[in-house]
């Protein structure tokens, strides 16, 4: 049975996978510019923890930078790496592989990546900066999930970090404000 808009395509010279192949690229080289993906962007920053990979919103975060010294503090949570003077203020410097609930890393960290939360101010301790990248909006699902997976342009997945989610993880009790 023909329906409306079939194409029948005869080339004797290709096999049906050929012939597949072939409409396929010309779909895709003749489809109009309305039908590119249109679905929100986020940008974000990857980072790495350990060998593992994330994402965090750049809205999320107000600077990146390298670890100057950290002061230990005495009876801290096990998140809270220390305390750090950044531009003038004291910051909570945490890993984030507890809030994760992943191992920590072997390595200390040797970058941080500054949140853009009031007080107590807040940084986290990563591995390494890895790059900038466009996903689809990760929004919110309705449900509360500390990481969504999604697809950046280059078709690799990361986790999106749900910032203020890890921010009510780490901070377990009053932290220093400064």
């Amino acid at each position: 049975m023909k329906m409306p808009g079939d194409v029948r395509v005869a080339a004797p010279f290709l096999d049906a996978e050929a012939v597949a192949a072939v409409l396929a690229e010309r779909q895709r080289a003749v489809a109009p510019v309305e039908a590119a993906d249109r679905r929100a962007r986020v940008r974000v920053l990857t980072w790495t923890l350990g060998d593992e990979a994330y994402a965090t919103p750049l809205a999320d975060l107000y600077e990146v930078a390298v670890i100057p010294r950290v002061t230990a503090v005495p009876g801290a949570p096990p998140a809270l790496v220390g305390l750090i003077s950044w531009r003038g203020a004291v910051l909570n410097l945490f890993d984030p592989a507890t809030g994760l609930r992943i191992a920590p890393p072997e390595e200390p960290g040797r970058a941080m990546l500054v949140l853009r939360h009031a007080a107590p101010r807040i940084a986290l301790q990563v591995s390494a900066i890895t790059a900038v990248a466009a996903v689809v909006d990760p929004g919110s699902a309705g449900t509360e999930s500390l990481t969504r997976f999604v697809e950046a342009d280059d078709d690799q997945r990361l986790a999106v970090v749900d910032t203020a989610l890890l921010i009510q993880r780490l901070l377990a009790r009053p932290l220093q404000e400064g």
